[in-house]
């Protein structure tokens, strides 16, 4: 999975590829979201299979979009 992503261009090497993914694993934990690995994995094969259809955002957008979420639910629980 990880050589298919750098491959296609969506990681630029596995260190950045598993960096992301464990990034999206705490903020998911983070928010109260509990899978089990083959949730996980599915998800990601969904993903992937979203982008290679066309379907996505750029990646510091979807960044961008996840910081706000998080800041508006840690304010929200204030």
């Amino acid at each position: 999975m990880i050589d298919d992503d750098v491959k296609a261009g969506r990681s630029t090497d596995p260190a950045e590829f598993l960096n992301r993914a464990v990034y999206h694993f705490l903020v998911a934990r983070d928010l109260g979201q509990k899978f089990t690995s083959e949730e996980v994995d599915g998800l990601i094969a969904e993903g992937l299979n979203e982008l290679d259809a066309g379907e996505g955002i750029d990646g510091e957008e979807a960044f961008r979009q996840l910081r706000a979420y998080t800041a508006s639910r840690r304010q929200a629980g204030q």
